[in-house]
C-alpha cells in the first residue's frame, strides 16, 4: 500500500459514494458512473472522415436501385479517396452477397450500373471485387466453370465461395483439394461434406 501511495500522482481523486460497503462498482453503478464521468476528460471528436464513411454507408444501405450508380460517382468524388472506397466496396460486398444468386438479367443489370458509376477509369481495387462478386454469381446460378480460373482466383473469392449458399459440390470439392490456403481447403471440405 505505501507503494502505491508513493507512485500515485499528486492530483488523485478520492471519490466517495452514498450507500457503497465494499466497492462502489458492485453496491451503487450509478454512483461510479457519474464520479467517474466528471474526471474523464471526453474523447477527442470523431474525425469527419469516419462520419462521412457512416453516412455514405447509410445512405447507400437506404439507396433506390434507380439512383444506386449516381450515388456511387457522388462518393467516389470526396477527397478521401481510400475512405470513399471503402464505403462503396462495403456497399458491394453487402448487394453481391444479397444478390448473388438472382437471375442473371438481375446481376447483369445491377453490375452494369456499378460499373458505369466506377468511371472511365475504376479504382483497380472496385473493379475487381466487382468481378469477384460476378464469378460468384456465376458459380452460383450456372453449372459451367473454370478450374484454371478458380485456381488463380485471390483469396478473398475462394473464401467467399466456400460461404455462399448455391456453389456446386464440383467447385467445392475442387477448392478442398486445390484451394489457396489450409484455411480455404479445410473450410471448403467441410461445407462439401455436409452438402
Amino acid at each position: 500500500m505505501d507503494q502505491m501511495r508513493a507512485r500515485r500522482p499528486t492530483d488523485t481523486v478520492r471519490p466517495s459514494a452514498p450507500d457503497a460497503c465494499c466497492g462502489i462498482d458492485p453496491d451503487n453503478p450509478t454512483a461510479l458512473h457519474e464520479t467517474a464521468r466528471t474526471h474523464i476528460r471526453p474523447s477527442d471528436p470523431e474525425p469527419a472522415e469516419h462520419a462521412r464513411y457512416a453516412e455514405y454507408v447509410r445512405a447507400l444501405t437506404d439507396v433506390p436501385p434507380a439512383e444506386e450508380p449516381a450515388l456511387i460517382r457522388r462518393i467516389l468524388t470526396d477527397p478521401d479517396r481510400q475512405m470513399a472506397g471503402a464505403a462503396v466496396v462495403h456497399h458491394m460486398d453487402r448487394r453481391g452477397k444479397a444478390l448473388h444468386a438472382s437471375p442473371p438479367a438481375t446481376w447483369q443489370m445491377w453490375a452494369d450500373g456499378v460499373r458505369e458509376a466506377l468511371g472511365p477509369t475504376p479504382p483497380p481495387f472496385l473493379l475487381t471485387r466487382l468481378s469477384e462478386w460476378t464469378h460468384v454469381h456465376t458459380l452460383t446460378t450456372s453449372d459451367t466453370w473454370d478450374p484454371a480460373h478458380l485456381s488463380t482466383a485471390s483469396d478473398w473469392l475462394q473464401r467467399r465461395l466456400t460461404e455462399t449458399p448455391g456453389v456446386s459440390a464440383a467447385v467445392l470439392a475442387y477448392l478442398a483439394e486445390h484451394g489457396r490456403t489450409r484455411r480455404v481447403r479445410a473450410a471448403a471440405g467441410r461445407r462439401r461434406a455436409r452438402t
